[in-house]
């Protein structure tokens, strides 16, 4: 435990910079003090809430000197809610922070000097409100009432909400018209202490094309009412074209989707369409939740690709393929890697939607999917893994086939900046474009171009 400092302390500390979660980080005696909402600049008196070896915890009592770039958060339920972190600061300066957090972490991991030049400006958003275009959502039975929300971040503290001003206002109205007919036919929120009632979850997305709308009840067991409630929902929501019913009845798994699913209403699928590709989503197939942004996120892997029309690619964690429709045009051939098989089949569906041809779905793992490909020359290989980014297996089997360009998007600057480490062995980092899929939030995606040195 830290000597110098305890819980219950109050210090004064200056904020130097911000945290990978959107915390502000100051010092007191070369001990690195995190602050929850502190912005850059801003003198503080905080008090100590956890002491560790390296660092310590603390939440502001006092702004002492204020930030003139802080802002009065727009979400009523800001302070305890644990879906935003950077709503009391202004929007164009989180745009300039996040691109620092990317430099942060290059030089923290990557022992090789990287000029931080090759790090674009952040593109933002038009439009940084209402643009989640799926939300899913637990609900519980307070005061005799149903109702959803979030939960309060880094713990399991509920957090009732009427909508949410991220999320597409759409999907706000037609969860407030699912609460009021689970209330009407006492269709109740599952209990998790007493196992009483029926619903754990909802899932709501909408077509930013078409404005219709998906809706997955997560049940912990079955209605007989639940049928009726779907009939009095599409009246009142007419854009509502699929309803779903998911039984997961394990209380202890996290996620939503399990391979009990039943059609209660229209079709499984729901259109969407990004960039002049049509694709078509079931329930539980991902996809990014931010259109306008996603559309710029494949432009940017499109122009540093440079894709010739001889040129194979791989396009790995395809999801629904939509790096695969974005340059279908411009490669010879395109096999795209994914492990699920909904998504699989999502896929497969979009593509023939959009009449492309020259795309292959593989439904694997990646290393098993490059093991059927080892004859083939691959050129350039594209790349969207999850937050924990790739890894030394998959890195080394990269390497083993040596393709010319490498592009790496990516949604964590620290798992990058470590892969990439790796990576630079063989390959030159010739440029980083960070671009604000989540605006408000403390989430950094980018978009990376690599070349075989």
């Amino acid at each position: 435990m830290n000597e110098h400092i305890k819980i219950g302390d109050r210090i004064q500390i200056h904020i130097r910079k911000m945290g990978i979660n959107g915390e502000g980080i100051g010092y007191y005696q070369k001990l690195a003090i995190f602050v929850d909402q502190a912005l850059p600049n801003e003198k503080l008196e905080v008090e100590i809430t956890e002491v560790f070896d390296n660092r310590a915890v603390a939440e502001i009592v006092e702004i002492i000197s204020e930030s003139p770039d802080r802002i009065t958060p727009f979400c009523p339920v800001y302070q305890i809610c644990g879906g935003c972190q950077t709503q009391h600061y202004d929007y164009e300066k989180t745009l300039i922070q996040k691109r620092d957090l990317i430099i942060q972490s290059f030089d923290r991991y990557i022992k090789k000097k990287i000029n931080p030049s090759i790090i674009k400006n952040t593109i933002g958003a038009k439009n940084p409100k209402n643009y989640r275009n799926k939300a899913s959502l637990p609900v519980q039975k307070i005061r005799g009432k149903n109702v959803f929300g979030m939960y309060a971040k880094a713990s399991n503290q509920f957090v009732e909400i009427n909508e949410c001003p991220i999320q597409n206002k759409q999907i706000n109205h037609i969860l407030n018209t699912i609460i009021s007919l689970m209330d009407q036919y006492q269709i109740d929120a599952i209990d998790p202490k007493t196992k009483r009632g029926y619903v754990r979850s909802l899932v709501v997305r909408v077509s930013e094309t078409t404005q219709e709308a998906q809706v997955s009840l997560i049940m912990a067991k079955k209605s007989q009412r639940l049928e009726q409630l779907t009939e009095d929902l599409i009246k009142s929501e007419p854009s509502v074209t699929s309803v779903v019913e998911v039984i997961n009845d394990s209380l202890k798994k996290p996620g939503f989707f399990t391979n009990q699913m039943r059609l209660l209403h229209g079709k499984t699928e729901l259109k969407e369409s990004l960039g002049g590709y049509h694709f078509m989503l079931k329930p539980e197939a991902f996809f990014q939740l931010n259109s306008e942004q996603a559309h710029l996120f494949y432009l940017e892997m499109k122009r540093l690709a440079n894709l010739k029309s001889h040129e194979i690619a791989i396009d790995a964690y395809a999801g629904v393929a939509p790096i695969s429709h974005y340059i279908s045009r411009d490669a010879k051939h395109i096999y795209a890697v994914e492990l699920d098989p909904a998504a699989c089949e999502s896929a497969k569906m979009s593509l023939e939607a959009n009449h492309i041809e020259n795309v292959s779905i593989l439904q694997s793992d990646f290393k098993r999917a490059l093991s059927g490909l080892k004859e083939k020359k691959i050129d350039v290989m594209f790349f969207d893994p999850p937050r924990t980014g790739l890894g030394r297996e998959t890195i080394d089997l990269i390497l083993s086939f040596k393709p010319s360009r490498l592009i790496y998007g990516s949604c964590n600057p620290s798992t990058l900046a470590k892969d990439l480490e790796h990576l630079c062995h063989d390959y030159e980092l010739i440029e980083t474009v960070p671009i604000d899929m989540f605006p408000y939030t403390s989430l950094v995606e980018s978009v990376s171009l690599l070349i075989r040195k």
